[in-house]
């Protein structure tokens, strides 16, 4: 099997993982209907732990984690008997008042030895990342900001999704692997009159002038599940002319 059918084999569901909701998680997604958000459907934060959990990544980042509904199904499997926790796990949420309820979530796994709550964008972070290595040339230390040479990136939806896919594809180590949602096609209702809808239109473009950019350097799959489309790109997987 080569790299790109592995890439793909890994992106299947787990049949031996459970289905049902952690009880963490369960209460987390009232939590979030209760401050106007709706979580990710269960298929799709589902199989992003199934595949997350195939990769068995040591470094992952998740960005937009917001209170961490899709963090504590994570956080549930790897507190699972035989099963080997990350060595690093960073947050990224833009949002300071959601950084308490996430330090929360990580604490009520037990995970703060190798979790940690990032507030910024990923872009800023990224930039400080960089920074960081230009002065600690040749360090192996783990950088005070976000990681670098993650093996596996989780990007929720966002009206700056394109931005930080692109700023996140920076961060994973050569056949590491990025997992998104894909966008909705913006409707026949939505138009450029209202900012709403010029929003709406100019982050549905530029998702689309991502994915045509980014698929000539990397393997991209689609998997339609309920709920949405999963985008997953790994790193490098289509060899630059």
């Amino acid at each position: 099997m080569d790299e790109g059918e592995a890439f793909r084999a890994a992106l299947g569901p787990r049949h031996d993982l459970p289905r049902s909701e952690p009880e963490v998680a369960e209460g987390i997604a009232v939590q979030m209907r209760h401050m106007g958000m709706e979580p990710l459907s269960l298929s799709v934060v589902r199989r992003f732990r199934d595949i997350t959990a195939t990769l068995s990544p040591k470094h992952i980042i998740e960005i937009g984690a917001t209170i961490g509904h899709l963090s504590s199904w994570l956080l549930a499997h790897w507190s699972t008997k035989d099963v080997d926790s990350p060595a690093s796990y960073d947050l990224v949420e833009s949002g300071a008042r959601f950084a308490v309820i996430l330090q929360r979530v990580l604490e009520r796994h037990n995970a703060t030895g190798w979790g940690r709550v990032l507030v910024g964008s990923i872009d800023d972070q990224r930039a400080r990342t960089k920074a960081w290595r230009l002065a600690h040339v040749g360090s192996t230390e783990r950088p005070p900001s976000v990681g670098d040479h993650a093996d596996v990136i989780l990007v929720h939806p966002s009206t700056s999704l394109s931005d930080d896919v692109r700023a996140s594809v920076e961060l994973l180590r050569e056949g590491g692997v990025l997992l998104t949602l894909e966008p909705e096609v913006p409707g026949e209702d939505v138009t450029m009159d209202t900012p709403e809808g010029a929003q709406s239109i100019a982050s549905f473009n530029g998702w689309i002038a991502m994915v045509h950019d980014l698929s000539s350097s990397h393997d991209l799959a689609f998997l339609p599940v309920t709920g949405g489309t999963i985008v997953a790109l790994r790193r490098g997987g289509v060899p630059q002319a």
